[in-house]
């Protein structure tokens, strides 16, 4: 008797094996941005668990001052929701480089930098419910106003409690820190460093969280592997308490590694991507780990470009309810016009999922900055900033994808 699954396998063996490399796109390559003048730049991307998305970036002068944040929210198929909207309440001077969490239900939070703590630059944040209505008005983060703070992340969990974090200065140097809030916005306890290690520099942190609040933090932090930078992570509870001592991601520990980002799957088992100079032998490539929700690692360190000539930059990493995850970065010259973005699928065992991919349909002049998010398995979206695809300058772009059936699927053998 014929399996009820031949005819659907038999149908995808029939597909040209050209489409495969694309990673299986839902619908074309579509614009975010409403607002077309000067830049819009940096998008972040945050899905809730029916798929509706949110997307932030900077944009510039459209807020009447610098750079502003800006965001639209999409239903699951990709439809707008409503329009274009600005997160920012303080307009003076720039607020940029945001960061967006979402939880379960789609209410979500922005945050960004700023320069309206009174001392150089601070971090702010903007609750939305999931219909987009600002929830209660914007906030400084920050506690301590010293110098700058820059750079931030944010991780919420599946009841909306978010954590945020940043880089930013205390008597020994240049360090990360973090604020923990409940779902109604109301700070749980106070600002906390997150390194350890305090001499050099730490940096440019990236911060996941479980379905129950645990959450872990990796940043870039100087001289601590011997040789540039490396990969540092601290894990936590959703209480507050740190689970274990900082930890060094990276085993490869020549050059510097940099530009990290993490994702969790519900149960907390996570994965930490970053580029490293000259591991791949060629310029910057891009390497990950597999971590246990114990914080144990799993498997050994791994190369996720396929294409190694040039620099494979900025690596953006999602994981699904499955744990299954993808990774999305920025190729130089590989889509055959400056930078374009690429991507890997992995299962929740770390095994490549069909071949690394084009995301961008797009390829004149540059695409970069990519960032990706997924909830149900197998389903992700990726935005990213395009050069002059708008008609003026940059802008935001993005491309949903669907699962993909395993490449031994289509290897069979009919009895």
């Amino acid at each position: 008797m014929r399996p009820v699954w031949l005819p659907f396998v038999l149908a995808l063996a029939l597909v040209p094996r050209a489409a495969w490399p694309q990673g299986n796109p839902l619908g074309p390559e579509f614009r975010i941005n409403t607002f077309t003048t000067n830049n819009q730049r940096l998008p972040t991307v945050a899905l809730d668990s029916s798929g509706n998305f949110v997307v932030v970036w900077m944009g510039a002068q459209q807020d009447g001052s610098g750079y502003g944040v800006f965001g639209q929210r999409h239903t699951s198929t990709g439809a707008p929701l409503g329009p274009e909207f600005r997160a920012n309440t303080y307009t003076t001077s720039d607020q940029w480089f945001s960061s967006l969490a979402s939880d379960s239900s789609g209410n979500f939070v922005v945050t960004w930098q700023s320069f309206g703590d009174g001392a150089g630059t601070g971090i702010f944040a903007q609750r939305f419910a999931n219909s987009g209505v600002p929830l209660g008005s914007e906030f400084r983060v920050n506690t301590s106003t010293t110098l700058y703070e820059s750079d931030p992340a944010v991780a919420a969990d599946s009841s909306g409690n978010f954590v945020v974090v940043w880089q930013g200065y205390d008597p020994s140097g240049l360090g990360v820190f973090g604020q923990r809030y409940a779902s109604s916005g109301a700070p749980l306890g106070s600002e906390f460093r997150v390194n350890t290690f305090t001499p050099a520099f730490q940096r440019d942190p990236s911060v996941a969280s479980d379905s129950s609040g645990n959450f872990v933090v990796v940043w870039a932090g100087l001289v601590q592997d011997g040789a540039g930078y490396a990969i540092l992570g601290q894990r936590y509870a959703s209480a507050g308490a740190p689970l274990g001592p900082e930890f060094r991601v990276n085993t490869y520990t020549s050059n510097h590694q940099l530009r990290e980002s993490v994702a969790s799957d519900p149960s907390g088992n996570f994965v930490v991507v970053w580029m490293s100079a000259g591991q791949d032998g060629s310029s910057y490539g891009v390497f990950g780990q597999r971590y246990a929700s114990t914080g144990a690692p799993l498997g050994s360190e791994f190369r996720v470009n396929t294409q190694t000539p040039n620099n494979q930059l900025v690596p953006s990493v999602a994981s699904d309810s499955s744990g299954d995850f993808v990774v999305v970065w920025v190729s130089d010259v590989q889509d055959g016009s400056s930078y374009g973005v690429f991507g890997q699928r992995y299962a929740s065992t770390g095994s490549p999922v069909g071949p690394e991919f084009r995301v961008n349909t797009y390829t004149t002049q540059s695409q970069r900055y990519p960032a990706v998010a997924s909830s149900s398995p197998g389903n992700f979206v990726v935005v990213w900033t395009s050069d002059t695809q708008d008609g003026s300058n940059d802008g935001i772009f993005g491309q949903r994808f669907r699962p993909i059936v395993p490449v031994e699927l289509i290897r069979f053998r009919v009895e």
